[in-house]
């Protein structure tokens, strides 16, 4: 029983343990989409602005490295730079692909330090870094900016790295109404993501200790309790056991008592009448058994008792049923046998008798009745035809087997043997 239960509780802790670590799971790749949605709609929206902080005409006019005066290209850098800055980028720019379908930058956000000493990119610069995001942009330029309110349809570039740190892009393709495409590309610096991230799942890490360090004392407890619930358990059954075994068991010779083969003769009588499975009886009565009480006491007596029951107990079959019917009678209901095996069988059992009260200079033998079930006869009557047996061995003189006639019904002619 003990196991069971701790079967029971250990699959409880596993599941709840499993469905704990699979909601940690889920947990982290749910809150890195959503944390990603969310950069992807800032980098959509920043990348959008992009335009409105540029004059119209500005594509129209970036043809080549002249067509751009060095003050309109200082102004579009200042401007995108506060643009940047204030939405929280780390770069915002545009570029265009040349005749020669080279890729070149048209404008830059630039960073602080940039600004400072001058080396901000500057118009027109070539574009190294071209990737198939970004090509791809070039050759499905389906946007119309002169639809300002037309939603556009934005190309993103997955996180990637590089000597600045980690980013994540977003490319949007735009054609001016002159016909001319140019991609407008927005960069975000997500370290402070796997950073978030890691903390989250630190925090999770933490939550599943505590969880497991919360749930051990009560495992713990529900063990205890449960072995000292099997301990009661196990005392309960072995006081029910002896009590059971007590109630159907004599005392003395720890044979079984009159109630319990009564049971077992109910029990046979029953088999016999439905499904005609034999049995026999034989009913023993010790010889002269008062004089050793009288001559040695009862204390021997009972001993005598006692090793007479073993003797029966250990000579009989182990389907024989073995009883003390009272005083110094015995029983033993014979399963699966005619009148003739339970006669052979008693016949052995009075010989052993015999011998072990010479061994014991006892004057103690054994008169032995045998009887077997008829159709069509009670239960009563057989037993009032092997007690009848059992009288005329004593009559007869003692210490001899008498076996029952085949017909219950009727009084002796018995078979004798002595």
């Amino acid at each position: 029983m003990m196991t069971r239960e701790k079967i029971k509780m250990l699959i409880a802790v596993g599941f709840a343990v499993c469905v704990l670590a699979m909601y940690c799971i889920w947990g982290y790749f749910h809150e890195r989409k959503r944390l990603l949605a969310q950069i992807d709609e800032k980098l959509y929206a920043a990348a959008v602005a992009v335009p409105f902080v540029l004059e119209d005409d500005f594509h129209d006019r970036a043809i080549n490295e002249h067509s751009i005066s060095e003050a309109e290209d200082r102004r579009n850098i200042e401007n995108l730079s506060k643009l940047n800055d204030r939405l929280g980028m780390k770069f915002l720019y545009s570029i265009v692909r040349d005749r020669n379908g080279d890729y070149r930058l048209t404008s830059s956000s630039a960073l602080k330090e940039e600004l400072e000493n001058g080396s901000e990119v500057r118009y027109y610069t070539a574009y190294p870094d071209v990737s198939v995001t970004l090509k791809q942009s070039f050759e499905e330029s389906h946007i119309n900016f002169s639809q300002r309110n037309e939603a556009y349809h934005a190309l993103y570039v997955p996180v990637f790295s590089d000597r600045w740190g980690t980013y994540r892009s977003i490319f949007v393709p735009i054609r001016t109404p002159s016909g001319q495409t140019y991609v407008v590309g927005a960069d975000l610096d997500i370290s402070y993501v796997t950073t978030l991230l890691r903390n989250n799942t630190l925090k999770t890490v933490l939550s599943f200790i505590i969880f497991t360090l919360a749930i051990l004392p009560i495992v713990y407890t529900y063990i205890r309790e449960l072995r000292q619930k099997n301990r009661e358990y196990r005392h309960v059954h072995r006081l029910y056991l002896d009590q059971s075994k007590r109630s159907i068991t004599d005392p003395l010779t720890q044979l079984y008592n009159r109630l319990k083969l009564d049971e077992e003769l109910e029990t046979a009588f029953s088999l016999f009448r439905n499904y005609h499975r034999s049995f026999a009886l034989i009913m023993i009565d010790l010889d002269y058994f008062k004089a050793i009480n009288d001559r040695y006491g009862h204390q021997v007596g009972d001993t005598v008792l006692q090793s007479i029951a073993t003797l029966l107990k250990e000579s009989s079959r182990s389907a024989d049923i073995v009883g003390r019917w009272g005083g110094e009678e015995f029983m033993i209901i014979c399963r699966d046998a005619d009148s003739n095996g339970a006669f052979h069988l008693a016949e052995k059992l009075r010989t052993e008798i015999a011998s072990y009260a010479r061994k014991h200079s006892y004057q103690l033998t054994a008169s032995m009745g045998v009887a077997e079930p008829q159709e069509d006869q009670p239960l009563p009557r057989l037993m009032q035809c092997v007690d009848e047996a059992l009288y005329a061995a004593k009559r007869a003189g003692r210490n001899r087997t008498v076996k029952a006639d085949s017909d219950l019904s009727a009084t002796p002619p018995f078979e004798t043997n002595a």
